[in-house]
């Protein structure tokens, strides 16, 4: 789930989830909305702002009231500062064939993903991975998570749902 990260008094940030599935844009002034729209495994957020509204996105104006945002922009409105991530939780689940679809091969073992096999698709690019707890008879597969981040797109494999990258820590790095 999208995050948008939201600046408190004395520095600190809060963080207000973008639902996957919103049918209204979240109103953050009169004039400014941000419109998260979902297609499948593919997401979209946008800034819509009203003529005349003084908002910056990453230091620049919004010409044409319309900005599609990407991770890590940062929002100035006003006095109000916003930052925008796009990372959200995976979810390993057991991989299922879609009847009109080409069987996948796991792009870090090269392995094709069988039907029931446990799998993540990753919020990012909607590429399937394995992730396969080991048993007596088959030894583990944990593609999605063998690295910090998938290579095609560089989404965070964390399963924890805990937002890796924060506002905070990217002021702290810098």
């Amino acid at each position: 789930m999208s995050t948008l990260w939201t600046e408190q008094p004395g520095g600190s940030w809060s963080a207000l989830p973008l639902p996957a599935e919103r049918e209204s844009p979240l109103l953050l002034e009169t004039g400014v909305a941000v419109l998260h729209q979902r297609h499948g495994m593919e997401s979209t957020t946008a800034l819509l702002v009203r003529a005349g509204q003084p908002v910056r996105v990453n230091g620049l104006p919004v010409p044409g009231g319309f900005r599609v945002l990407h991770h890590r922009d940062e929002i100035l409105l006003g006095r109000s500062r916003y930052c925008y991530s796009a990372e959200s939780t995976p979810v390993c689940q057991p991989f299922q064939l879609s009847s009109a679809g080409r069987r996948p091969s796991c792009p870090v073992c090269r392995g094709p993903l069988q039907d029931g096999d446990v799998a993540v698709q990753c919020p990012g690019c909607g590429r399937w991975h394995h992730q396969i707890a080991a048993t007596e008879t088959r030894r583990a597969r944990t593609c999605w998570t063998y690295t910090p981040e998938c290579r095609f797109c560089r989404h965070p494999t964390s399963l924890s749902g805990e937002p890796v990258w924060t506002p905070a820590q990217e002021e702290s790095d810098g």
